[in-house]
């Protein structure tokens, strides 16, 4: 996945209410971290446990259907599947990838699952760090990307390669789906006031335990000698009934004859994005569809990332390099709702 900028969890600094506190559950998954907070009087111990145990099986088994570290996993299984012929999904890994193909189709193919040969191509692969591709290998690399060699039929739910070395990547919208998975079995449950993050994707609920609206922090990116220095808030985003997800330029990354070169891949050209948008923070009611634009944009940069938001109405700050530091960039729709929806 393209990695995503930390979203810092915060609370308001009003008095607290005593008879509220906020339970946490917290642990590993999807080869990232964790957290819910549950806002409430008190918590029983079978009810944690049946808490827990819903939590851990929704994120348990997003991560059996859609890991590409898993060799059982649904999406190995359609990556092994070296044909062109439609191969059966369930409907979770169904419904994530028909959000990517939609974010793809418009964003222009910024958003693309099938970008992980250039991802390995550039040295950002589990593997070795090869020297920079040549123009023709960059030439038959893009051959087997493209998220129009994917293909969904809706009866019986399924998908198809157009080239059967194609293999996919959706972790660029499944954290997102995880909390949105979470959320929802929450509030099928009763709760009606909690924060699920996963590896920095955040979707809230009601009030915090201080009956305040969730507050979430999104982190300012800042270089120094060679690190990222963390916990330096840009913006503070109120969060109720809305999810938030940022992805960032800033810390995967390496140096190649002195140059800096990115890990976030323009599918359409085949190398590393160059412009100066270092994260993306995008406002929306599902984490998936957050997730997946917030990948999308910062791939598409600052102006035309900015023109696409703007068309769609979607609530995005960009944080753009400006003359040594950051430059907030916001669509109407972010300002709006971050200022007017959750108070």
């Amino acid at each position: 996945m393209v990695a995503g900028a930390l979203v810092l969890l915060f609370t308001a600094c009003a008095a607290s209410e005593p008879e509220r506190r906020a339970f946490v559950f917290e642990g590993p998954t999807m080869g990232t971290v964790y957290q819910v907070k549950v806002a409430r009087r008190d918590l029983p111990e079978s009810r944690r446990a049946e808490l827990e145990a819903a939590i851990r099986r929704e994120l348990e088994s997003v991560d059996a259907l859609m890991s590409t570290y898993r060799e059982d996993s649904e999406l190995s299984r359609f990556n092994h599947h070296a044909e062109t012929t439609p191969f059966p999904l369930s409907d979770a890994t169904w419904e994530v990838l028909a959000t990517a193909l939609e974010v793809s189709r418009l964003s222009g193919g910024a958003l693309d699952v099938t970008v992980g040969p250039l991802v390995d191509a550039w040295g950002f692969g589990p593997g070795p760090e090869p020297a920079a591709p040549s123009a023709a290998e960059l030439a038959a690399i893009l051959e087997r990307v493209g998220y129009d060699k994917i293909e969904l039929t809706g009866d019986p739910r399924a998908v198809r390669k157009t080239r059967a070395d194609v293999r996919c990547d959706l972790s660029a919208v499944a954290k997102g789906y995880a909390v949105d998975r979470v959320a929802e079995t929450l509030a099928a449950l009763g709760e009606s006031d909690f924060m699920v993050e996963v590896g920095g994707e955040v979707r809230a609920a009601g009030r915090n335990d201080r009956g305040q609206v969730w507050r979430i922090g999104v982190e300012r990116p800042q270089m120094a000698r060679g690190t990222v220095a963390r916990g330096t808030v840009q913006r503070i985003v109120p969060l109720g009934g809305a999810a938030l997800a940022t992805s960032g330029d800033y810390r995967n990354y390496r140096e190649v004859d002195g140059e800096r070169i990115s890990h976030l891949m323009d599918p359409r050209t085949g190398r590393p994005v160059g412009h100066r948008l270092a994260s993306v923070s995008v406002v929306h009611p599902r984490c998936a569809v957050a997730d997946a634009w917030a990948t999308a944009l910062i791939v598409l940069g600052p102006d035309e990332g900015f023109e696409v938001a703007a068309r769609e109405g979607l609530a995005v700050l960009f944080l753009v390099r400006e003359d040594g530091g950051f430059h907030e960039l916001a669509t109407p729709a972010f300002e709006r709702d971050a200022t007017e929806n959750h108070r």
